[in-house]
This record gives structure tokens, sequence and C-alpha cells, in this order.
């Protein structure tokens, strides 16, 4: 306020001390003043008498480039009138806008001074920061507005939400009720569960008490049948035998049988079951099941197919194909099968084979590239050093072992057969049982044994290497009745060391515990009547020996 007063009352000395602070003379009067438009300056400032636009005015002023000056034409000072003149007009173009002075005329023989850019003022930044604020705040507004429509559109969610949710919640207590209810039935089937866990243990102990009894009825009928059972069975006349020969055998009941050898006869002989030719294959096999039944019931079991050459042993024991299987795959498939039945009783089985050869005395694993097998006697047991177990888990796997054994087994052809076999073959199945719930364990074996048949040099024809066969042949099987015989007649020293043979069935024929059955196969034809007449005086005399009650083999 006191320089605007002192400027009021003094307007030469303000004109004075502007136009002695210029750096040069001041543009005429009469020269235009720069349009704000081209400039770009404008002022919102009060009056032209305000400090602050006296002090704007004085620094334009000041910013005059000299070389925008005109010259001047006299060397005096300018007068008050023309000072007062460009103040009032520059006062107005500051009230407009000033962004950058006036360019100012340069005076002769100075440099040009080059342009300056004025500072913004206060009141620019204040505005600028006004203008950002007005900016920001609409970008506020809009977000404002669309956070309004947001929390519009959440409210009606969550309203749908709540009805879901009330419905959901209803669901709930109703599965709620369901889950009690059907608690509750859980806890009564939980309770009748215990008590028919109760009376199935009941149950389950009975059964097994009765399925102990009724092994026990089995093998006492096995064993009143004799320790050994003998058992014949007569082929079926070849067609080649029909043109040319005649039956010698004769049935004079159902289990008994007579050799007629010219005019003499043999006699009849009884056993306990006599196979006529018009007996399948399957029919044999029914008739002797109880007695491979035993193997699963822990017993040894032994079954032996003893005849001359010719006579349908291998037939028998191995047969064909489809009706015309043997007793061997016949036997897997029944163990098997009973094997599954007992297993409802608790029991549970392993099955393992092993086929042992026999040929020259010497003996050789039939599924092991015929490898050669040591024979070691252990007390009153065998030990077969080097012999092939091999698991069986399926029927499948027993086809395809028999299938290796036919291929390595030793056959040859002579005068009385054809396919005659040269070697005795043991099929022997290892069996394991355990019945968890009674503790019960056993370990049993069931041999199944195909043996060479005995046969006459003159008659087969034989000559070299299957000579020597058929004298190993023979002996081996002179061997097995010369102990069945000291065996009958209870004899202190039985020599099953004799030969290999006799040595793998120790068991069977009265030095261990084991059921033997023995299968003894003839020829109908008259011609082969000698020979028939001598297997049936064997199988006779077999069936009269004693070799003792069989033990179940329980493990210790």
């Amino acid at each position: 306020m006191a320089s605007r007063a002192i400027a009021a009352r003094s307007p030469k000395l303000t004109a004075s001390r502007r136009v002695t602070s210029a750096t040069g003379p001041l543009p005429s009067i009469a020269e235009p003043l720069p349009s704000p438009l081209a400039t770009g300056r404008h002022s919102t400032l009060g009056h032209s008498g305000c400090p602050a636009l006296t002090r704007a005015t004085s620094a334009n002023v000041s910013r005059v480039p000299v070389a925008s000056r005109p010259p001047s034409t006299s060397s005096r000072p300018p007068s008050t009138s023309n000072v007062r003149s460009v103040t009032s007009q520059r006062t107005a173009f500051v009230a407009n806008k000033t962004i950058t002075a006036p360019a100012r005329v340069r005076p002769v023989g100075r440099a040009a001074v080059p342009a300056t850019t004025r500072k913004p003022t206060e009141v620019d930044v204040l505005k600028a920061k006004v203008a950002e604020m007005e900016k920001d705040i609409v970008e506020k507004d809009e977000r404002l507005q669309m956070a309004k429509e947001t929390a519009e559109t959440q409210k009606e969610n969550i309203g749908m939400y709540k009805e879901r949710l009330e419905a959901m919640s209803a669901k709930v207590d109703a599965l709620n009720m369901q889950v009690d209810v059907l608690k509750t039935e859980i806890s009564h089937l939980k309770t009748e569960d215990e008590q028919k866990k109760v009376q199935i243990g009941k149950l389950t102990s009975q059964l097994n008490d009765k399925e102990g009894i009724m092994r026990k009825l089995h093998n006492d009928v096995v064993d009143l049948r004799g320790q050994i059972r003998v058992v014949v069975r007569v082929r079926p006349m070849l067609r080649s035998e029909v043109e040319t020969s005649v039956s010698a055998i004769e049935y004079p009941t159902i289990n008994s049988i007579i050799v007629n050898q010219g005019s003499k006869s043999s006699g009849a002989m009884t056993f306990e079951k006599v196979f006529t030719p018009i007996f399948t294959q399957s029919q044999v096999f029914c008739e002797i099941e109880d007695f491979i039944l035993s193997a699963l019931h822990g017993y040894n079991v032994g079954l032996i197919a003893f005849g001359q050459t010719g006579s349908g042993k291998t037939h028998t024991m191995r047969g064909g194909d489809g009706e015309n299987e043997g007793i061997i795959p016949r036997a897997a498939s029944y163990l098997f099968s009973a094997s599954k039945q007992l297993e409802a009783t608790g029991w549970q089985f392993e099955f393992s084979l092993s086929f042992l050869e026999i040929y020259n005395n010497e003996a050789y694993d039939l599924l092991k590239n015929h490898n050669v097998v040591k024979l070691r006697l252990v007390k009153e047991t065998v030990s077969l050093d080097g012999l092939s177990e091999h698991p069986l888990k399926k029927q499948s796997d027993m086809a395809v072992l028999l299938r290796t054994a036919d291929a390595n087994r030793k056959t040859a052809s002579t005068k009385c057969n054809e396919y005659s076999s040269r070697s005795h073959a043991i099929y022997m199945w290892k069996i394991k049982a355990e019945q968890k719930s009674t503790g019960i364990s056993t370990n049993s074996v069931l041999k199944l044994v195909d043996l060479a048949g005995s046969e006459r040099a003159k008659e087969s024809g034989v000559v070299g290497q299957q000579f020597k066969e058929m004298t190993n042949i023979n002996q081996s099987l002179s061997v097995l009745q010369k102990c069945v015989s000291m065996q009958k007649s209870k004899s202190p020293h039985v020599p099953y060391r004799d030969s290999k043979l006799t040595q793998v069935l120790m068991d069977c024929l009265g030095r261990g515990n084991s059921k033997t059955m023995v299968m003894v196969n003839i020829t109908p034809c008259e011609e082969q009547a000698t020979e028939s007449k001598r297997s049936i005086e064997f199988a006779a005399k077999m069936r009269d020996t004693h070799i003792g009650s069989a033990v179940q083999q329980r493990d210790q």
C-alpha cells in the first residue's frame, strides 16, 4: 500500500526510475504493442496502480530486446509523457496475458540479447492445480457413480444369494434328518452284523468239525478198500486185431476178470474195479477222483499205471485232446475245481509241478533241458537234487508244461508198439494247504506214474540201443515186483535202493505214508494172453500187500 501511494504521488519519479533501470532507450510510442493473441499472454491482475502491475511493467520494459527498438533521433532523454504512454499501454497488455516479454530494440553497436521465458506466477500454478483437481473430481465422480451402480448390482445379487441360501439351508436340514435316520439304521445293522458274525463263527466251527469228520470217513473208506487199491483196465481191440485175433478176456462179475490162455484159465480174480473196453476216459476218472481228493486233504497219494507194452498205459495216463484226455490233465482240472470249493471253508492252496523221467536207470528233468537229477536217500525219504518245480496258478499252465514234457520224453517204435515209451515218467504235484481259522497246514504230494511196458526181446524185435532200453525197463520192473513181494511178506529189508524207480516210489510202496492205487492195463488179444495173465497175477499180489495206513502230512 505504501508503494502504491508513493507511485500515485510521484508519477514522474516512478517513470524516471523505470526508464533509468532499462538497458536501452524505449521504443517509440508510435510503434504498435504486441498482440496478446500472438504472444498468448494474459493477466487477471488488478488495476494499473497496483504494485504487482508496476513490477510486471518494469520487468516487461526491461526485457524488451534492443534489436526491436528503433534508433534514437536525439541524445536527449524521452519526455515524461512518452514514458507514461508506454507504461499505460504495457499495463493494458499485461492485463490481458503476458507470457513472453516483447522484443526490445537493440541499440546500435550492442549485441542481441536472446528472449527469455517468464516463470509461471503463483496464480498460474494455483489455477493449474485447480484445473487438475477439477479433472480429478470429475473422474472420482464417474468412479463413484460406477461404484453406486456396482453396489446396486451387488445388493440384487445378495438378495438372490440369500434366497438360494435359504433354499439350500432347507435342503441341508432335510438331509440332516435323513442322515439321522440312516445313522439309526446303520446302528441297528451293525448290531445285527455283530450277531450274525457270532452266528457265522459258530456255524464255521461246526462246519470245520463236520468237514474233518467227512475227511476222516472218506479216507477210512479208501483205507477199507485196501492200502494198495488195484484196478484193471482192458483196452479195446484194434481194427487190425479184430480181423486176426479173438479176445481172451472174460468178465464173470462186475469187478472180476478171467484170462483164458488157450485151454487154460487163470480163474476169476477180483479187484476194486474192472474197466472193460466200453469205459471212456471220463468214466474211468470218475471212479478214481475220490482217491485224488485225498491229496487235497493232506495225504500223499500215488497212482501207478502198470502193464505190458502196447496195453494202453500212456493213453490212460496222458491221453489225447478233448474227451480223450487222460488222468493227468483231468486231475489238474479236478484239483483246481475242488480247491475252489474248499476255499469256501477257509482253505488256501498252492500248487507246483515237477516232471521226472527215469531212462536207463538214470533220472532226468523233463521240464528243464533234460538235466540230470541226483537221487539221495535221507532216512526214509528220497531227495531229488536238481529237479525243477513250476508253480501252477491256473489250469492253462498245466497244458504248457505237459507239451514240454511230451517233447522231451523218450519214445521209439517196436514190433509191439509204434509209439513205445522207453522210460518211466513220474508227474509230481506238490500241494500246500492252510486253514488259518484252525491253524492247520499240510504239505502233500500226488504222484501220477506212467511206467514203461514190460516186453520180450523175441516179440518186440529190438536190438542195439533199444535192446539196452528194454533190459533196463524190465530190470526196474522186476525190482518193483520184488519190493512188493517182500513188503507183502513183511520182510525186514525191502531192496528199494536196487533201482532208481523204486527209490522214487518208495513212499508209495510201503516205506512212507501214502495212499496207493495201481491200474493194471492189459491187452485183450489171445496172442498176448500170457503177458496179460502175468500182469493180473502181479496185480493180485499187490492187492494183498499191506503197506500201513496213510497219515495226514501236517506241518510241525
